[in-house]
């Protein structure tokens, strides 16, 4: 009816305990699992006790490598960081590749492949079987020398050289490349000298006479010309 005072509504009482309940008990589980969490990584995070490492040996040290790990090792098994280990090991000069592998519980085995100079570079360094350069030169080794502007391609004709002196009894010890060509020394004092250009050609061409020759009594053999080739003779030497 108009003019008639309404009547109020109810006001329904809200149970917070109902809400706040479950909170309490999401937060107790959350903590139980970090503290299951927490006591499980200082199980299972002990110190790495035992290093094994597998390595030739030939041009590091088992010292030189504890050193270069002690400030990453050792640390907790879960903590350690191999993929750190492993670049820092790569770092080294003589050091190719490095495995680095966590053992459970706590040992850290590290395989180590040393690089394999083949050659003196320019006096100072060394060279790979790939070219690379190796920032250091090892005193004791007995290599080649190799000389040039481009270690990978003199690297390149140094192997295919090599090839060729193995063929003739020879040892290619020194290669040297430059404006003027190619200069190949052998251990018997033999020298070959062939055009930048055409190496490969003069060698062909060398290979059918090599058989005319005693290769003990030839001091170098020039393969620049276009047409021939120059031989000088050891001293004293005459030829028949």
């Amino acid at each position: 009816m108009k003019g008639a005072t309404p009547r109020k509504k109810a006001r329904t009482a809200i149970n917070w305990f109902a809400y706040i309940k479950p909170v309490s008990i999401s937060v107790s589980l959350l903590s139980v699992v970090a503290a299951v969490v927490l006591l499980l990584l200082q199980l299972v995070n002990k110190n790495i006790e035992k290093l094994e490492l597998v390595a030739s040996f030939e041009h590091v040290s088992e010292l030189q490598i504890k050193q270069q790990i002690r400030d990453v090792f050792p640390a907790g098994f879960v903590s350690l960081d191999v993929v750190e280990v492993q670049e820092s090991l790569e770092s080294l000069v003589m050091i190719s590749s490095a495995q680095v592998e966590k053992i459970w519980p706590d040992r850290l085995k590290i395989v180590l492949i040393e690089e394999a100079p083949v050659a003196i570079w320019n006096d100072k360094n060394m060279l790979n079987e790939q070219g690379d350069i190796l920032p250091i030169a090892l005193k004791d080794l007995m290599l080649p020398s190799l000389k040039g502007d481009d270690s990978n391609m003199v690297m390149q004709h140094f192997l295919l050289f090599k090839r060729f002196a193995k063929l003739h009894q020879l040892n290619l010890m020194a290669l040297d490349y430059s404006a003027s060509g190619w200069l190949l020394e052998h251990d018997n004092g033999l020298k070959i000298r062939l055009d930048g250009s055409t190496a490969m050609q003069g060698l062909k061409t060398l290979e059918t006479v090599m058989d005319q020759f005693q290769l003990a009594r030839i001091s170098s053999i020039d393969m620049r010309y276009e047409q021939g080739f120059a031989v000088a003779w050891k001293q004293g030497m005459v030829v028949q």
